[in-house]
């Protein structure tokens, strides 16, 4: 059985695929490039194969690109 505080975690922390769909990009190399910018912060998880992106820091990203018409 997994702790209460791993299955919260584990939801809070997105592929690079998954975010790439939130931000309507057909293809995870986009997300990787705003990576390597530093434009989008990341989790490393190697035990577990991969880049992952905190739903938070993805919210914010989202938040700073915000601009009224």
């Amino acid at each position: 059985m997994k702790h209460p505080s791993e299955t919260t975690a584990e939801k809070r922390l997105l592929t690079v695929s998954e975010v790439a769909k939130v931000l309507g990009y057909k293809s995870p190399n986009s997300v990787y490039r705003l990576i390597s910018i530093g434009e989008l912060p990341v989790v490393n998880l190697p035990a577990r194969g991969g880049t992952r992106i905190d739903e938070k820091d993805l919210d914010v990203f989202i938040e700073r690109r915000k601009r009224v018409a």
